[in-house]
């Protein structure tokens, strides 16, 4: 029969449990007997002292399979406290990319000790992989790859494979090279073992594969492999040779990571930002709160030109919020739009005029939608239907406002070098704020005999 609290078993909990009771070998056994991604959540799980017990007790391999499964910016914190000693031990179980990775997020001093302790072939590998950008195709691939000349059979390149036996976990292709270890071609795995055992491996391949340079930004690796439904990119050099490969669940995190970026940045939150320090996220979260003021106290300089129209007719201050916040929102749906449309690349500068004519149409039409029932209530609430008329003018043109401005907004920082993604969202707020406020207090004002 199942204990009440099976469902909500976890092996944290059972691990917690065990080191609490001070049982050191049932302990080690029962962690070692995790599977990687499960014993991973424990290891980054950083509430308690199991993780650092944990990172030196168990086997290096053992935790250099779990250290896969962890998120990139958590490895080099869960590590750094370790001997360099062992921490090459702990990477000599890795993958020669997720190696590099740890490495580049070390301290230099730490980093240099590691890699003198690693194995000479690892030095090697890490050392290459070192020289590419960390947002590059070579930054991200693996030097980890099966080439083969395109004569060679396939009963040939079976029996290479068996004896190389490589990691069955991974997706991977054959790699067809000339002499100089220029690609010529790929050819998939599936392909191969059910293909003639005579036939050359050349006429098989695909001989026009589509492969990447070293220096590609990952985003658009992994847009091309999204595109092409590939498992695995080749990485090659100037010259066409054979560098190494990119796989899928590489560029998956890829693709995970720019988008959590993304979202992080437009709210002003810093990428590192995981509720673990309280001094950290004062410092994250603090200078764009003050920019926030800044624009905020801006906004506020306008209202002030309008003192006297707010004190002789007290009921217009009720909509400003509506409108300033109504242009706001609809903002940041179109800031949204262009910069996810830009992040992909299915937008340039170059479209920014006919962007702009689509948004303008769409707040016309959305802001007429809103404008009238909104002016229809400013009429009844006042009874004047001059007040309601400026209430909805207001808000109409303040939404096309908005969606103008949250194409232009990102559009002028993507073209001056900025990253959109960062202070589009503030920028255009504050216009929409700014401008919603002096339309409807504008009108308002040269309107204001009328209006009591």
């Amino acid at each position: 029969m199942q204990e009440p609290d099976a469902a909500t078993r976890t092996p944290a909990k059972d691990l917690a449990e065990l080191h609490a009771a001070g049982d050191r070998v049932a302990l080690v056994r029962a962690a070692a007997a995790l599977h990687p991604a499960e014993l991973g959540e424990v290891l980054a799980a950083g509430d308690s002292d199991l993780p650092a017990l944990l990172l030196d007790v168990l086997p290096g391999r053992i935790v250099g399979a779990a250290l896969a499964y962890i998120e990139p910016h958590y490895r080099s914190a869960l590590l750094i406290d370790l001997a360099p000693a062992r921490i090459a031990e702990v990477l000599r179980a890795v993958a020669d990319d997720i190696a590099t990775d740890v490495i580049q997020e070390l301290p230099a001093d730490i980093a240099n000790a590691a890699l003198t302790a690693m194995p000479v072939a690892l030095q090697r590998q890490v050392g290459r992989l070192i020289e590419y950008g960390p947002e590059t195709a070579g930054g991200r691939m693996t030097g980890q790859r099966i080439a083969v000349a395109p004569e060679r059979t396939v009963r040939e390149v079976i029996e290479f494979l068996r004896s190389l036996r490589p990691d069955t976990e991974q997706p991977f292709d054959v790699y067809l090279t000339d002499s100089a270890n220029r690609l010529r071609g790929v050819l998939n795995l599936r392909l191969l073992i059910t293909a003639p055992p005579d036939a050359p491996v050349g006429e098989l391949a695909t001989m026009d594969a589509v492969s990447i340079t070293a220096d590609t930004d990952q985003e658009e690796a992994a847009r091309l492999l999204k595109r092409y439904n590939l498992l695995a990119l080749p990485v090659v050099d100037g010259a066409g040779r054979l560098l190494g490969t990119v796989t899928v669940d590489d560029l998956l995190d890829v693709l995970e990571d720019e988008a959590t970026e993304d979202m992080y940045r437009m709210a002003g939150i810093n990428v590192d930002e995981d509720l673990r320090g309280v001094g950290r996220s004062v410092r994250h979260r603090l200078p764009w709160l003050v920019v926030n003021l800044g624009s905020a106290t801006l906004a506020a300089a306008v209202v002030s030109l309008f003192e006297d129209t707010i004190t002789r007719l007290a009921l217009v201050a009720a909509f400003m919020p509506i409108v300033a916040g109504m242009g706001g929102n609809a903002g940041i749906q179109t800031v949204t739009i262009v910069v996810r449309s830009l992040t992909l690349g299915r937008i340039t500068p170059r479209d920014a005029w006919g962007v702009m004519r689509h948004e303008l149409a769409v707040g016309l039409i959305i802001g007429t939608a809103i404008g009238v029932p909104i002016g229809i209530i400013g009429w009844s609430v006042q009874g004047s239907p001059a007040l309601g008329l400026i209430v909805g003018a207001a808000m109409c043109a303040n939404i096309a406002n908005g969606m103008v401005t949250g194409v232009a907004v990102p559009l002028l920082l993507h073209r001056a070098g900025q990253d959109p993604t960062i202070s589009a969202g503030i920028w255009m707020t504050t216009f929409t704020d700014i401008i919603g406020f002096l339309l409807l207090l504008g009108l308002a004002t040269l309107f204001l005999d009328t209006l009591l």
